[in-house]
């Protein structure tokens, strides 16, 4: 029984380690850091900064589901457009890179923050859907 347990115990160390390492090769391949600032209107301007973990993203996915978003500015080389509930922006050639994020700006009627996002390659999608 002990000679069982000396080769079981390497065995089921491997695995968990294993296991602890897909996990992080299959986690968020970006992250995406918020600040929420009021606006004389009323209204709140969002500052999302966008960072890649791994791969270039060339496009973003947000929704909103409070459908608060008024107006949405991109940074230079990104087109941007929302229907108010979906958040859409996408560039050809100037991506989010590994260790330099870039500022999305979000313009809302609530500043309740809770989008769910994605993050794209350049042919598919990034990593798993998340929430802000």
């Amino acid at each position: 029984m002990a000679a069982l347990r000396i080769r079981v115990l390497p065995l089921l160390c491997a695995i968990a380690l294993l296991a602890v390492m897909s996990q992080a090769a299959l986690g968020a391949e970006a992250t995406i850091k918020k600040s929420v600032t009021p606006m004389e209107d009323g209204s709140f301007m969002i500052k999302l900064n966008v960072g890649s973990t791994g791969s270039d993203i060339y496009g973003i996915r947000l929704i909103d589901p409070e459908a608060a978003i008024v107006n949405v500015f991109a940074p230079k080389g990104w087109c941007a457009v929302t229907d108010g509930e979906d958040y859409l922006a996408k560039t050809l050639d100037t991506p989010v890179k590994s260790g330099n994020p870039t500022e999305f700006i979000i313009h809302s009627t609530s500043d309740k923050v809770n989008y769910s996002w994605t993050v794209y390659g350049k042919m598919k999608q990034l990593g798993n859907p998340e929430t802000l």
